[in-house]
């Protein structure tokens, strides 16, 4: 691999705990037939509908319980996973799965000319609107954004990989809106294992996050070079450049 892949002391196997992160995402789904996504299958455009209608319904319902303030502890490490990417002055940012915003202010601190906000939930996006007025909004599937060509500087698509449907065909959208030398952060701010348990426990089809190899494949085929990979216990960030 031509990155240098940076793994924390994790320990071995998935604690399940029922703190903040857990609370937000295992469990919230209502049961449903399961439709497996791995890194190497797709769904169906149908099935891609319905997945990404569910998902709309069930965050529009939960979408107040996004607004808590966050742990300190995890402030930090996303504090961490918007300064990986450098954003410099004027630069265009994009929030994939923005939900309510909770990124923005801390890319505000970089003073970029553009925020946009996508996200599949209309709920989520009126919070964006009530506490980030100036920050566009779409309400939308990334893999299905229609912003020009290489009209974005920097990507963020923060705790929220494993929902996309179709990685793949988002990850080429990223690759498409890119600029030459843009970046883009997959990431979380509870890690690997965590989600790994989410994927086992959650009648949703949530999949892993991508192992070093996995995101090199996924990223290259995008276009996309893998430049860090941090993967520590409660923190993944995945840095990935265009040419």
């Amino acid at each position: 691999m031509g990155f240098h892949a940076r793994h924390g002391s994790a320990r071995v196997g998935f604690e399940t705990r029922l703190d903040w992160s857990l609370d937000r995402e295992i469990g919230i789904f209502p049961t449903r037939p399961r439709v497996r996504v791995g890194h190497e299958t797709s769904m169906d455009d149908e099935q891609i509908a319905c997945f990404n209608r569910a998902q709309s319904q069930r965050f529009d319902e939960l979408h107040r319980r996004f607004l808590e303030p966050l742990p300190a502890d995890v402030i930090e490490r996303m504090e961490r996973i918007v300064a990986a990417p450098e954003i410099r002055p004027g630069e265009t940012v994009l929030d994939v799965g923005t939900g309510t915003g909770a990124l923005v202010p801390l890319i505000r601190r970089y003073r970029p000319g553009r925020v946009i906000a996508c996200d599949l939930s209309a709920n989520m996006l009126e919070q964006v609107a009530r506490l980030h007025p100036d920050v566009e909004r779409h309400r939308v599937d990334i893999r299905d954004l229609e912003l020009p060509r290489t009209s974005v500087d920097v990507v963020f698509m923060n705790g929220m990989f494993g929902n996309i449907a179709d990685k793949q065909g988002a990850l080429a959208n990223v690759g498409r809106m890119l600029r030459s030398g843009g970046r883009v952060v997959i990431s979380h701010p509870e890690g690997r294992r965590f989600v790994a348990g989410i994927a086992r426990a959650d009648p949703f089809p949530i999949t892993p996050l991508p192992s070093p190899e996995q995101a090199e494949a996924l990223l290259r085929a995008a276009g996309l070079a893998v430049r860090d990979y941090i993967d520590e216990e409660k923190l993944l960030i995945c840095l990935a450049i265009k040419a």
